[in-house]
């Protein structure tokens, strides 16, 4: 649909969604041995617990065909498009614990002010600007509280602001309209 090649487009997130799919299509193949003609689709929702759009059900309650049929339903597609697919729903309940509305000060620091030898280190500290839910975060997360508790001298990796990138800008736009 949107004449991307497999991997390389980004998450697409139905934001009318009732369940706040999203899916993306990763570089294919995506397990060793896969056939040419199997294409593996990652998806998930953050509101699970509501009902469906195009399935009188939350998603919770759904088994892989119903997912299916509402995301089908999502991109305008016949429920035909997707009958030879399989779909494995998977509980994560707390996978969306850090997209929740929270408070600058709801996470600590990597160090809290007057720590010695602790640290914290994972998707649930404060890094000002970062994205969480990213390699990155977790790796900056870490060099920043082991370089920190050990005096290292040595610079974290910037955080690459591609949302003032005139580039990434006019890209979104042009794409907007296209």
């Amino acid at each position: 649909m949107s004449g991307n090649k497999a991997g390389t487009g980004g998450l697409v997130t139905f934001k009318d969604s009732s369940w706040l799919m999203s899916v993306v299509l990763y570089n294919q193949p995506h397990f060793i041995g896969q056939p040419d003609d199997v294409f593996i689709l990652w998806g998930y929702a953050l509101y699970g617990n509501r009902v469906g759009d195009f399935v009188p059900k939350t998603m919770i309650e759904c088994n892989g065909q119903e997912i299916l049929t509402e995301l089908a339903g999502h991109f305008n597609f016949d429920d035909s498009v997707f009958e030879d697919a399989v779909c494995v729903p998977c509980r994560m309940p707390y996978i969306t614990s850090m997209f929740m509305p929270r408070a600058t000060s709801d996470r600590p620091k990597p160090v809290p002010a007057s720590s010695k030898n602790l640290a914290f280190v994972s998707q649930f500290v404060e890094i000002p600007d970062d994205v969480v839910f990213t390699v990155e975060y977790s790796v900056r997360a870490a060099q920043t509280a082991v370089y920190q508790l050990l005096n290292i001298d040595r610079e974290i990796p910037k955080i690459t602001k591609h949302d003032k990138s005139p580039k990434i800008l006019l890209d979104s736009v042009i794409k907007s309209f296209a």
